[in-house]
């Protein structure tokens, strides 16, 4: 069977064209169905005349779209935790590094949910759903965040102004991520003002729970600032702005993972995202990506190494015919492999594993934030002197517990473990003497915090991951990883605006850009 590189380089398109349906109670208020166009002007929002409560839930399920779609897919290959199997062609400019402005175009999806979130913003408090226009903000920075990581400066205090500015300027990155704090900042005492309806159907992540949007700002800001932990001199304003958290007092999403749905329901076009794309069908069957999409040889390797058969069977599965559980069963890919490709073969290689996709069980929530993610970062800002947020010990290891919830599915219905042996699995591994994860037993402290933090990102969100290995000069992850058949290349560290951008803002599109040379602001190593 041959897979056509287009599919793989563009997972997120699909996404977005194939999936935005409104579900359940929403239909009830009346019919709003949008299908994202990737091909139109990003920068130009359009009016709608559909109520704002039913474009805010529209975006969101595009916005966790957008968080499991082709982005996800290359930085999770470029993270060490996925890879191809060799039974199909495809992915070539993964393994090689060899792309230019027509590949990996996640820009321009990215604006029309931003445009959207705009739309809500700009008339939800005028149409009686003023309460969304917090969330909106909150949302709006979360897809900010990620194309800052992947594309440096771009259109911001010009975009997302219909005909006012046809062909917006690009601001500098930094400044960009700057000024999303203040953003969160505003949509917290928004969202503090505002009055949310008990279970509202348009808030498909919360249902109205005013607290957790609170919350999940907060966590939105304190992402914001570590990824700019290793820049020299940052850490006083990353302290400063951290402590401005702890002083207003709403938390963190400690308590819970930030999920959505809008209804999914096991019908053709109406599954959950990831359940759809890198799974099955609604008729259980495998989808052609969960077929080429196998995991990669550094994960694998590393849960192996370190003894954690608890999440090696939940992150992975076992080759056909395997045991589960059984470790020399579990077979990972290295990115790029040459020489002994039949090793390599679907059926020879560990796929996706039920931490997110369970055979059957086609309408999970989506998740966009976890708790264990909060917690490690949480667990690194201590470590680097932030006061009032535990120590980093304590932090980490309440990122680790509840990583093993998070590979074990707790939030789910098909759950493969409870809480209590999910939590008696991670005391076992804080305990065992591994370094990089038993406290303890870590010289590197750091290090553990990262690569802990870098194991809960597997299925979640791949662009974090690569993020993460950016910021960190590679110590996130245990060992490269590096594609083999790049050779000599070095690994890119970000990339191109897309083509399209430069035949419709091409004047204002940065030149002289290189995704080998040309890092991401906080990209410092």
């Amino acid at each position: 069977m041959k897979m056509k590189k287009k599919l793989f380089n563009s997972i997120n398109a699909i996404t977005m064209k194939k999936y935005l349906i409104l579900f359940g109670a929403v239909l009830l208020l009346g019919g709003c169905r949008k299908y994202l166009d990737v091909n139109k002007n990003p920068n130009t929002p359009e009016a709608s005349t559909a109520p704002s409560n039913l474009i805010f839930t529209n975006a969101v399920n595009a916005a966790t779209g957008y968080q499991v779609g082709g982005s996800h897919a290359l930085g999770s290959t470029w993270a060490g935790q996925l890879s191809h199997s060799t039974s199909f062609t495809g992915g070539g400019e993964e393994k090689t590094y060899s792309f230019n402005n027509t590949n990996f175009n996640y820009f321009d999806g990215a604006y029309d949910i931003l445009n959207d979130f705009q739309v809500v913003i700009n008339k939800a408090d005028g149409e009686g759903f003023g309460h969304l226009v917090g969330p909106a903000m909150v949302m709006q920075t979360f897809i900010y965040q990620k194309l800052v990581d992947q594309y440096g400066d771009v259109p911001y205090s010009e975009a997302l102004k219909g005909t006012e500015f046809s062909a917006p300027k690009y601001d500098d990155a930094q400044t960009i991520y700057e000024s999303l704090i203040t953003k969160l900042d505003e949509a917290i005492t928004l969202i503090k003002a505002a009055s949310f309806p008990v279970g509202d159907a348009a808030d498909i992540v919360f249902s109205g729970n005013k607290a957790n949007w609170l919350k999940f700002a907060n966590s939105m800001k304190l992402r914001i600032l570590m990824r700019q932990s290793f820049m020299p001199g940052r850490m006083s304003y990353i302290t400063t702005e951290i402590g401005k958290i702890v002083a207003e007092g709403s938390g963190f999403m400690t308590d819970g993972h930030v999920t959505s749905s809008p209804g999914f329901i096991k019908q053709p076009g109406k599954l959950n995202l990831f359940y759809g794309t890198y799974g099955y069908t609604d008729q259980d069957q495998e989808t052609g990506t969960y077929r080429f999409r196998k995991m990669n040889s550094v994960i694998i390797n590393w849960l192996k190494n370190s003894n954690d058969n608890f999440r090696l069977q939940r992150i992975a599965t076992p080759k056909k015919d395997g045991t589960p559980g059984n470790q020399s069963d579990y077979i990972g890919i290295p990115l790029g492999p040459t020489g002994a490709l039949n090793s390599y073969l679907e059926t020879l290689v560990s796929s996706i594993g039920t931490v997110q996709v369970f055979k059957g069980d086609a309408t999970r929530r989506m998740i966009i934030m976890t708790a264990a993610e909060v917690y490690f970062n949480l667990a690194e800002a201590a470590f680097r002197g932030v006061p009032g947020i535990g120590t980093a010990q304590e932090n980490y290891e309440n990122g680790v517990r509840w990583a093993f919830r998070l590979a074990a599915a707790t939030h789910t219905s098909t759950a493969t473990a409870s809480v209590a042996a999910a939590d008696a699995a991670a005391n076992a591994y804080l305990t065992s003497g591994v370094e990089n994860a038993d406290w303890s037993a870590s010289p590197d402290k750091l290090r553990a915090i990262l690569i802990q933090k870098w194991i809960a990102f597997a299925h979640i969100d791949g662009l974090e991951a690569w993020s993460d290995y950016r910021k960190s000069g590679g110590l996130s992850i245990p060992t490269s990883p590096k594609s083999i058949v790049a050779g000599s290349s070095p690994e890119p560290v970000r990339l191109d605006y897309p083509l399209r951008e430069h035949q419709t803002n091409g004047e204002n599109v940065p030149t002289g850009i290189d995704h080998f040379t040309t890092k991401i602001f906080w990209d410092v190593n």
